[in-house]
C-alpha cells in the first residue's frame, strides 16, 4: 500500500505542476494534437486490419496462388493453382478458336463456371485497389436491380492472381523471366496472352471508347524498342470470361473483354462499369449492334 499511495503521490505532484506552470500547458496541448495527427495512419491501419478491409483482402478470397511456380520451355506447366486454372484457360480457348457453330463445343471445360471475371492484380497499385472496391461492391449487391446480370440467376464468380505473390521456387531462377513467380506465369503462357490481345481489339467497348493500343499491346506481351514484353505487364488487368450460350450466338466466347481501370467515383459507380461489363453493355444508345441485347441472344 506504502508503494502504491507514493506512485499516486508522485503522479499527483506532476499534474499540480502542470496545473500552476502556464507555459508547460500549451506544449503539452501542440504535442497531444501531433502525436493524433501522428498516429492517424497507424490507426487507420489496425482498423482496417481489425474488420478484414485492408486493399487486397477481397481479392484474396478468389485467389489462385502462384506458390511452386516452375519454368516450362516445352509442354503445360502444372505445379501451381495458377496453372492448373490457366491450363482450362488455354484448353477452351482453343476450341473456341476451332467451334465453327453457334453453340458451346460438348467438350467445354465449365469447372470453373460459365461465365467469371479474372483479375490479375498486385500489391501498393492504387488502381487495383480502387477496382477491387469496385468488385466488393458488386457482389454485395449482385442481383439487385441496378446490379443485375442480363441473364437470370447468373453466379458472380471471379478469380485473382496476384503479381506480387512470391513462391518457395523463386530461388531457383535468376533470369529476367524467372525471378519472380509471376513473371515464370507470363512466360509459360506467353502463347495465351499473345493470341487473345488482338482479338479484344476488335471487342466493342475497345472499338467505340477509341482507346490506347499501349495497354493492349502490353498485355498481347508485345515488346517494343527492345523492351521486356513481360516487366511491362499492364496491371490491373480485368478479363471477363464467357462460356454461355448467349456469347456463343454473339460471336463472343471465351475471353471476351478486357479492362486496365474501373471509371467511377464511388464503389457503387464503379461496381455499376463492371456490371456493364458483365453484361457485355456499355450505353444502350450507342450499343443498337450489340447482339446481348438481344432478347433471343440472352435468353
Amino acid at each position: 500500500m506504502l508503494i502504491l499511495k507514493a506512485i499516486g503521490s508522485f503522479f499527483v505532484k506532476i499534474w499540480r505542476w502542470i496545473k500552476d506552470t502556464a507555459w508547460v500547458q500549451p506544449l503539452l496541448i501542440v504535442g497531444a494534437i501531433f502525436a493524433v495527427i501522428f498516429s492517424i495512419p497507424y490507426i487507420s491501419e489496425w482498423v482496417s486490419q481489425a474488420t478484414g478491409e485492408q486493399a487486397g483482402s477481397f481479392y484474396n478470397k478468389f485467389s489462385k496462388s502462384l506458390e511452386g511456380e516452375v519454368e516450362v520451355n516445352d509442354g503445360k506447366a502444372e505445379a501451381s493453382e495458377a496453372d492448373k486454372f490457366t491450363n482450362i484457360l488455354v484448353a477452351n480457348e482453343e476450341l473456341v478458336a476451332a467451334n465453327t457453330g453457334d453453340t458451346a463445343p460438348a467438350n467445354l471445360d465449365k469447372t470453373l463456371g460459365t461465365k467469371f471475371f479474372v483479375v490479375f492484380t498486385k500489391e501498393d497499385c492504387s488502381n487495383c485497389d480502387t477496382a477491387e472496391t469496385g468488385f466488393k461492391y458488386l457482389s454485395e449487391n449482385w442481383n439487385k436491380t441496378a446490379y443485375a446480370p442480363t441473364v437470370k440467376d447468373e453466379k458472380f464468380t471471379m478469380y485473382t492472381i496476384s503479381a506480387s505473390e512470391e513462391s518457395t521456387t523463386d530461388k531457383d531462377y535468376e533470369n529476367i523471366n524467372g525471378s519472380t513467380a509471376f513473371n515464370r506465369y507470363l512466360s509459360n503462357y506467353m502463347n495465351l496472352f499473345n493470341t487473345v490481345g488482338p482479338r479484344l481489339l476488335d471487342a466493342p467497348y475497345y472499338t467505340r471508347a477509341s482507346l490506347s493500343e499501349a495497354n493492349y499491346n502490353s498485355f498481347s506481351l508485345e515488346s517494343s524498342s527492345g523492351s521486356n514484353p513481360i516487366a511491362n505487364f499492364p496491371v490491373p488487368t480485368i478479363l471477363l470470361v464467357d462460356y454461355t450460350e448467349a456469347a456463343f450466338k454473339a460471336g463472343r466466347a471465351g475471353i471476351s473483354e478486357v479492362l486496365f481501370s474501373v471509371n467511377g467515383d464511388t464503389p457503387s459507380e464503379r461496381a455499376s462499369h463492371l456490371k456493364d461489363m458483365w453484361n457485355h453493355t456499355d450505353d444502350y444508345a450507342s450499343d443498337t449492334d450489340n447482339l446481348f441485347l438481344d432478347n433471343k441472344a440472352v435468353a
